[in-house]
């Protein structure tokens, strides 16, 4: 009976540690469905606060993305370079510093024209990473959408989330930087850290389990 109080207690204890965790963060529209009708695609040009719910070109020219071709998730997505490179931005709030966050998307590239390879970078807080999507066999119908992982450790309670295209050159030779890479279906997470105070924990519930067996064996010897 006392084991049990303990270990609940204990049990207790530790939801109420875990329980520190970094607050919810969120994407505004991370499948970019809400906005304008972009009919085929909408060719958006910095700056642009508004077509976009959520969302700012911020920098060069980027598509939107309507029927043109197969998006990853809902009807709407983005071609990141409209007759030049382009890059998108929302601001997010709500972070805990010193925590490691998790942006995940969905990545493929405009198959119309080259480069065979279309490249992607992204930015938050202090962390920066490239992407790059090969659209050999990809289709408007068969795009080849891809999943991918973008980590960053915040350092402060808000940061731009920035994605840009790289790609310039490699296109036709009337619209050399017109095809770029395609976004969709972006989310955020916080990575749960795992308390420091865990090994101790689990070596108090061992120590418990002993001294209660040692218990039973006392008393059934009675």
């Amino acid at each position: 009976m006392i084991s049990r109080m303990v270990l609940g207690a204990a049990a207790l204890a530790f939801a109420c540690l875990c329980s520190t965790v970094a607050q919810a963060v969120s994407v505004v529209n991370g499948s970019f469905e809400h906005g304008i009708s972009p009919g085929s695609f909408t060719t958006l040009s910095a700056v642009d606060s508004s077509s976009i719910t959520g969302w700012t070109v911020s920098t060069g020219e980027v598509d939107y993305i309507g029927s043109y071709w197969q998006a990853s998730d809902g009807q709407k997505s983005l071609d990141m370079n409209g007759f030049v490179a382009g890059s998108i931005s929302q601001s997010l709030t709500g972070l805990t510093a010193g925590t490691r966050y998790n942006v995940s998307f969905d990545l493929a590239g405009n198959p119309d024209a080259g480069p065979t390879n279309k490249t992607l970078s992204v930015t938050a807080s202090v962390g920066n990473q490239s992407y790059l999507f090969d659209i050999t066999g990809a289709t408007h119908s068969n795009m080849g959408w891809t999943r991918e992982l973008f980590s960053f450790i915040a350092n402060g309670t808000t940061s731009p989330l920035v994605f840009a295209s790289t790609v310039t050159n490699g296109g036709t030779e009337q619209y050399p930087a017109a095809f770029g890479p395609a976004l969709d279906n972006v989310s955020i997470s916080a990575v749960t850290p795992i308390p420091t105070a865990l090994p101790l924990f689990l070596s108090g519930l061992g120590v418990i389990g002993l001294l209660a067996r040692r218990r039973r064996k006392n008393l059934s010897r009675h």
